[in-house]
C-alpha cells in the first residue's frame, strides 16, 4: 500500500490507526482501528476513558482489512483488549490521543489533494498588536493578536473573543468565506486567517508576548516585529440609526412594502419584484410571499398568557386570515419559510447578516405560532445581543416582523458577492442534490468582470475518509467525486444568469450586493434576498 507522508511531527499517539471523515467543510475524528499486528486474538474491544474516567468498552469488528469500532467514540485514553485471550495491545499501556492533531492532518492533505493552499484568508488587511496564544484572558487596553489552535463553533469568532483583538489566526475553523459569521467577522477583525501549515503556525505561536505587525493582503500571513504599540483608547460605541416603522396591523404583500412599513429587508424584495416585472432581472424569479408586520404581531401577543400558551379561541381568527393569504397568493402549504424582517436588518451602516434565524413551516404547523417562536428565539439570541451592544442599538428600538415565503426546493443554493474588492463577482455554490442526509459539496465560482470569464476558483469534494497511522501518515483514503465539476456544462449558463442578476442589483443599489438564492432541479434561478455588503473600509475577500 502506498504511504503518503504528511509533514506533521507532533503526534503523541503510539498505537494503531484512526479515521477522520470530511463532511462538507468539517473534519471529524471518528473511529479507532487496529490491524492486530501482534496477533493477540480475534475478539478485540476498545476500553476507553474520557476526563480521566473509564467510560466503557466498544466491540471492534473485522472489515476485511482492519478491526474497527462500529460506533464513534471520543476517548482521551484507551487500550485494546482481546477478550478471547485476555491480552492487551502495547502491553496494556494506555494510549493518549488528541483528535485535533488528526483532523489537522486530514485537512492538510485534503487541501493538497484539491490543489488548494494550506492557508486562506477570511478577512484581508493589516494589524498590529501584542500576541496572545490560546487564551481569551486578554487585557482590554491594548491592541491584540490572538492565535488559537482551533475555533470550536462559528459563533465563537464573534462572542468569545474580546473586541480589542485586531487579528485572529487559527489552524482549524469550519467557516467558509461567504458565510454569515465570516461576513460579521470582516467587520470585527482587520486580519482573519486559517493556517494549516504546522511549521508556519507554530512559528507564529512562538511569537507569544511579542508585538507584531501582520499583513495578509495577498492571502498569506506575513509579519515583522515592532516596538510597543500604544494602548487602545476607549472610544464611544459606534451607533447606527435604526428607522422607526409605522404601526401596521394588517398583512402586507410585496407590492405594498415600503421602508416605512416593513424595514429594508422586506422593501428590497418589492424592488426585486419590480425589476423582474420590468425585465431588468432576466430569468430571475422571486419566491411568492408576504409580510406579517409588527403591529399585527402585537395584536397576537395579547392572546398569549404568562406561560406562553395561546388562547386558541381568540387566536383562530388570525390563523384563518394568514392561511387565506397563503391561498390567495398561490403559495404551497406543504412547506413555507418564515424569515426575520427586523427594522435593524440590511441597513447600509452595519451588518446584521446571520444574527436572526429562519425556520421551515410545514403543512401541519401553525404559521403564526412559528412566527412568534422565531421572534422569541431572536429575543434570546446571544449573537444578536452582542451585535446590538456593539453598535449601540437598544432593545426598545427593535421592531420585529416576519416574511413568509414559499419554500423553493433547490438542487443548489448560493451566496453571491457582486464584488470581492478585486473586481470579481464570487459565488459560494452548494450542491444539495444528494439528499437531506448527505454532506453538501461546495465550490467557489469566480466571474472576472474584466475578462468576462466564469471559472471554478476552487472545489473541495464533499466527502472524504482518511486513515492515519501513529506517525501521521495517510495510509488509506477515499474521495467522493465532484458533482459540480461533472455538471459544469449545465451549471455554467445558470450561474451566468446568477452573475448577470447580481450585477444588475449592484448597479441598481449603487453598492456591491450580498445575495442569497437557489437553483431548482428544472433550472429555475431564484433570488430570495439581497443586502449591501458592509465592511469597515475597503475589504477584499
Amino acid at each position: 500500500m502506498q504511504i503518503n507522508k504528511i509533514g506533521i511531527n507532533n503526534i503523541n499517539f503510539q498505537a494503531n490507526f484512526v479515521r477522520v471523515d470530511k463532511i462538507g467543510n468539517s473534519y471529524h475524528f471518528t473511529t479507532i482501528l487496529t490491524d492486530n499486528e501482534e496477533n493477540l486474538g480475534k475478539e478485540p474491544v476498545l476500553e476507553y476513558e474520557r476526563d480521566n474516567v473509564v467510560r466503557g468498552t466498544v466491540p471492534m469488528t473485522y472489515d476485511g482489512k482492519y478491526y474497527t469500532t462500529e460506533v464513534v467514540v471520543f476517548p482521551d485514553k484507551y487500550r485494546i483488549l482481546y477478550k478471547d485471550t485476555g491480552k492487551y495491545e502495547r502491553n496494556g499501556v494506555k494510549q493518549t490521543i488528541n483528535p485535533l492533531d488528526y483532523t489537522k492532518i486530514a485537512a492538510q492533505y485534503d487541501r493538497k489533494y484539491n490543489k488548494l493552499p494550506l492557508e486562506y484568508s477570511i478577512a484581508k488587511g493589516d494589524a498590529e498588536g501584542k500576541v496572545f496564544v490560546n487564551t481569551f484572558d486578554i487585557p482590554k487596553n491594548i491592541p491584540a493578536i490572538l492565535i488559537l489552535d482551533e475555533i470550536r463553533q462559528d459563533k465563537d469568532i464573534m462572542l468569545k473573543i474580546p473586541d480589542n483583538v485586531k487579528c485572529l489566526i487559527t489552524s482549524k475553523a469550519d467557516t467558509h468565506i461567504l458565510s454569515h459569521n465570516a461576513n460579521l467577522a470582516r467587520n470585527k477583525y482587520q486580519v482573519l486567517s486559517v493556517i494549516l501549515d504546522d511549521e508556519k503556525f507554530n512559528e507564529l505561536k512562538n511569537q507569544e508576548g511579542k508585538t507584531l505587525y501582520i499583513n495578509n493582503e495577498n492571502g498569506f500571513v506575513e509579519y515583522k516585529k515592532i516596538g510597543a504599540v500604544n494602548k487602545t483608547k476607549i472610544r464611544p460605541k459606534q451607533t447606527v440609526e435604526i428607522p422607526k416603522l409605522e404601526n401596521v396591523e394588517r398583512l402586507l404583500t410585496y407590492d405594498e412594502l415600503t421602508p416605512q412599513n416593513c424595514g429594508n429587508k422586506g422593501y428590497r424584495l418589492s424592488l426585486i419584484q419590480k425589476l423582474i416585472r420590468e425585465g431588468k432581472l432576466k430569468d430571475i424569479q422571486l419566491p411568492q410571499g408576504f409580510v406579517i408586520p409588527e403591529g399585527y404581531i402585537n395584536k397576537l401577543k395579547q392572546y398569549i398568557d404568562e406561560d406562553n400558551k395561546i388562547r386558541k379561541n381568540r387566536f383562530i381568527g388570525y390563523t384563518q386570515e394568514v392561511e387565506q393569504k397563503v391561498a390567495e397568493l398561490g403559495m404551497s402549504r406543504n412547506c413555507l419559510i418564515t424569515r426575520s424582517n427586523y427594522n435593524d436588518e440590511d441597513l447600509g451602516s452595519y451588518s446584521s447578516a446571520g444574527i436572526y434565524e429562519s425556520r421551515h413551516t410545514f403543512r401541519d404547523d401553525n404559521i403564526l405560532v412559528d412566527t412568534l417562536g422565531l421572534i422569541r428565539e431572536a429575543e434570546n439570541s446571544d449573537l444578536a445581543q452582542y451585535v446590538h451592544n456593539k453598535y449601540g442599538v437598544k432593545d426598545s428600538q427593535i421592531q420585529p416582523s416576519v416574511i413568509v415565503q414559499d419554500y423553493i426546493k433547490q438542487n443548489y443554493n448560493f451566496t453571491v458577492y457582486s464584488d470581492d474588492g478585486d473586481n470579481n463577482t464570487i459565488i459560494q455554490l452548494t450542491d444539495l442534490s444528494k439528499g437531506l442526509y448527505r454532506p453538501d459539496e461546495k465550490a467557489l465560482i469566480k466571474f472576472n468582470k474584466n475578462t468576462k470569464e466564469l471559472t471554478i476558483a476552487n472545489n473541495e469534494t464533499s466527502r472524504a475518509k482518511y486513515l492515519i497511522d501513529e506517525k501521521g501518515h495517510i495510509i488509506d483514503q477515499y474521495h467522493e467525486k465532484s458533482s459540480i465539476t461533472e455538471n459544469w456544462d449545465i451549471l455554467a449558463p445558470l450561474l451566468g444568469i446568477v452573475t448577470s442578476g447580481a450585477l444588475v442589483l449592484e448597479k441598481f443599489f449603487k453598492h456591491p450586493q450580498d445575495i442569497e438564492g437557489g437553483i431548482t432541479r428544472d433550472g429555475k434561478v431564484f433570488f430570495w434576498q439581497t443586502r449591501d455588503i458592509v465592511a469597515k473600509g475597503k475589504k477584499r475577500i
